[in-house]
């Protein structure tokens, strides 16, 4: 798993400095009524956590390190082996977490999410064009000034529903500013 400790270092490195830029929330919960149970996967601390408080009744945040997370009901897990029991919540969310995953990763935290939750919902960041070093294919090395590395795996739509390997309810592409992402929802 070098690829979850190069994320959560280069994560650690940047910081709050991060968690500053990301002021506006993907408004995920939007897209349907899921439910009052929630779990944030790959939580951090910026907007994500906060809105999805908002909309569900109860929320538990997850991330690689409890430095990530925003506090309150939040624990420290990695996403392809999460600490709850089958069904535990109404809706599990991935926001902008699979594309810092290899597919066999994906996979099996999509797996996991569907087996904690009734609901799942993915995102993963949909660049015109990627920024930084292919390393790989498919597979980019983005800077964060000279702080940190951050490691992103390209996924298109098509992509995310074959990781998934469900039926998914609804499928598509939304936009926060001048950002667009995939979405998936299983």
């Amino acid at each position: 798993m070098e690829w979850a400790k190069r994320v959560r270092d280069a994560y650690l490195a940047i910081g709050d400095e991060y968690e500053r830029t990301r002021r506006r929330p993907l408004p995920v919960a939007d897209l349907g009524r899921f439910g009052e149970r929630a779990l944030d996967i790959g939580s951090g601390r910026g907007a994500q956590p906060l809105y999805l408080e908002h909309e569900h009744k109860y929320v538990v945040h997850c991330d690689l390190h409890r430095r990530l997370t925003p506090g309150g009901d939040s624990v420290e897990c990695e996403a392809t082996m999460l600490p709850f029991r089958d069904g535990a919540f109404d809706v599990a969310y991935l926001i902008a977490v699979i594309h810092h995953m290899p597919h066999y990763a994906a996979s099996s935290a999509l797996r996991e999410a569907k087996r904690v939750a009734r609901i799942a919902v993915a995102t993963v960041w949909a660049p015109g064009a990627w920024k930084g070093r292919e390393v790989a294919p498919g597979v980019w090395e983005v800077p964060w000034g000279d702080r940190a590395m951050r490691l992103y795996f390209a996924y298109d739509l098509r992509d995310l529903l074959a990781v998934a390997g469900v039926q998914a309810i609804s499928a598509g592409v939304i936009k926060r500013g001048k950002q667009y992402n995939y979405f998936v929802i299983f």
